[in-house]
């Protein structure tokens, strides 16, 4: 049986692994980060997924949150802090159930 473990930070997410925002963490060289990241949808206990990863180097990258997709650089998504996440939110897991997302 294979565990998958929660990432830190959303910038170390797996794809399609369904996350929580837990808080925002920005870097003391850009404090405005915080504000918005936060102005955006990405605050506590919102559902996020990582949804794809630029090529090459992996970046940008493509995230779910709410009901809204964005494109986020590396160093941006590092400052989301993510905690373990409702499996039954995942954008993929609506997808095979046949609904919209």
């Amino acid at each position: 049986m294979s565990h998958i473990t929660t990432p830190a930070t959303l910038d170390l997410a797996i794809l399609g692994q369904p996350l929580t925002v837990d808080r925002i963490q920005a870097p003391a060289n850009a404090p405005e980060w915080a504000r918005w990241l936060e102005e955006i949808g990405f605050i506590p206990g919102e559902q996020v997924t990582l949804m794809a990863k630029g090529i090459p180097g992996g970046d940008p990258l493509v995230v779910r949150i709410g009901q809204s997709t964005f494109a986020l650089r590396s160093a941006e998504a590092a400052c989301i802090r993510v905690a373990p996440g409702d499996p039954g939110h995942s954008v993929f897991v609506a997808k095979l159930k046949g609904n919209q997302a």
